[in-house]
């Protein structure tokens, strides 16, 4: 496994949550890259961050299953954390 990396958590959220919005205004095929991001965000927090890839795990699966998400909130939980960081 890779070294987490909480810069590489937060870019993939942001995009996620870019796109994510993105689909709203009927880009639907970003929903294939939201969630791809958003596996490359968990992939990025496994080992040194499991808490936020589980709450990232949550947020995809229930995206995937067509439940409304709140991915603004997810993305500033992982900004705090970055922001405490530096």
């Amino acid at each position: 496994m890779r070294e987490s990396c909480i810069e590489c958590v937060l870019k993939h959220v942001g995009q996620a949550a870019v796109l994510m919005h993105e689909t709203v205004k009927g880009y639907d095929y970003h929903f294939v890259y939201v969630v791809g991001h958003l596996a490359e965000a968990e992939d990025e927090a496994i080992v040194d961050f499991p808490d936020i890839e589980q709450m990232i795990y949550k947020l995809r699966k229930s995206y995937m299953e067509g439940e409304l998400v709140d991915i603004d909130a997810l993305a500033e939980e992982i900004f705090n954390v970055w922001r405490d960081l530096q």
